[in-house]
């Protein structure tokens, strides 16, 4: 992974604006942005957009041998991957400290936690289970990966459903989805992982961005923090935590965490709601025979790279009657009629045009094959 290295005076003016009560993009601390959910034409498969990041989920599931120390139970499995495709900064094939670093999260959110029933993937006890492997491929980094990552992982299995198994002696049948309906995957409760930026250890600014992540995290010229570092905190639907894990400086006051608890508590109630009725809406278009599939939410925008729907800056003067005003002036001096050219262009016939010359424009004279033969 190549080092991303940022200016002294973008960390300084983002401090300063962070310390005056704004960030870049106009949110307030506590302040998250847009979350998108698609979902794909198979089960387990998924497209989670939390402003710019976004992450694509996929479960899997295979017939294997369970571990010796617990026979009876399924197993979980997570990868994580960033690929260039990302951001510029990560090697394609190479694993990299964030990604170790992500798959460590995921693991004990969702694992350690045990938020998913394993021992009702038990097929056959000390022989067969089912294996569920859940793939998260980073799309697009623009900030907050941890949170995004998380709520792909958490939809992505909700989302999920296996086949159908019948045992017959000792043969083993798996069903196919037109023999037997699929089975969905069973949890008991629904983690997911929130990131908060700390400033200056007093300022907490939920979901930030790359850049903000970033100077939270660097140092100053001395080696010494700025007394800022990113504060995850893991919890369900039912206010319980499941994860609370610190990346950079030490906290000198344990009010932040109290803080960060308390604005997670309602952040996960928001996001657990807004997953389980986009599973229901999805079940409801499954049943009616929708077509299904990514295809929705590509659009003009996501195709033009160039393209950008609103200004990364929020400025603090901004008047929108201003910029109107100005346009208003702009589309007047347009409609201002210009001087006729010597041919003028008149359409006639769809997709074709002839030139008329101006009136008496022209000097050629007409000569009959009547005069000639007069003459």
């Amino acid at each position: 992974m190549k080092d991303v290295f940022l200016s002294n005076c973008e960390k300084s003016f983002l401090q300063r604006i962070v310390s005056e009560g704004h960030r870049l993009d106009g949110r307030n601390y506590n302040e998250s942005r847009r979350l998108n959910i698609s979902f794909g034409s198979e089960y387990g498969s998924c497209i989670v957009s939390l402003g710019e990041t976004k992450v694509l989920a996929q479960v899997s599931c295979e017939v294997t041998q369970p571990k010796q120390i617990r026979p009876n139970e399924g197993i979980l499995y997570i990868n994580v991957e960033i690929s260039p495709m990302a951001a510029p900064q990560f090697e394609a094939n190479r694993q990299t400290d964030l990604t170790v670093y992500l798959n460590r999260l995921l693991e004990k959110c969702y694992k350690d936690s045990k938020c998913i029933d394993l021992e009702s993937l038990c097929i056959v006890v000390e022989e067969k289970v089912w294996s569920l492997r859940v793939d998260v491929k980073i799309l697009n980094h623009g900030g907050n990966l941890i949170e995004c990552s998380s709520i792909a992982t958490l939809t992505s299995l909700a989302h999920f459903k296996r086949p159908d198994v019948t045992r017959s002696g000792d043969s083993v049948i798996i069903h196919t989805i037109a023999e037997k309906d699929p089975i969905p995957t069973v949890l008991y409760h629904y983690p997911v992982c929130m990131t908060f930026a700390i400033f200056n250890n007093d300022v907490l600014l939920s979901d930030p961005s790359f850049i903000e992540e970033s100077v939270c995290t660097s140092s100053t010229e001395e080696g010494i923090n700025t007394g800022g570092g990113l504060l995850v905190v893991g919890m369900n639907q039912y206010k319980e935590l499941c994860l609370l894990d610190l990346n950079g400086a030490a906290l000198y006051d344990s009010n932040i965490v109290h803080k960060a608890i308390v604005s997670a508590a309602d952040r996960s109630k928001e996001i657990v709601d807004l997953v389980k009725k986009i599973i229901i809406s999805d079940d409801t278009m499954r049943q009616k025979r929708s077509k299904i599939n990514f295809a929705d939410i590509i659009t003009s925008e996501h195709m033009l790279s160039l393209t950008q729907k609103e200004l990364t800056i929020q400025l603090k003067n901004y008047n929108v009657d201003d910029m109107t005003s100005k346009t208003e002036r702009m589309q007047v001096e347009d409609d201002v009629k210009s001087e006729p050219s010597k041919y003028d262009v008149v359409p006639s016939l769809p997709q074709t045009a002839e030139i008329v010359s101006k009136k008496g424009g022209s000097q050629w004279i007409e000569i009959s094959s009547d005069s000639e033969e007069d003459q």
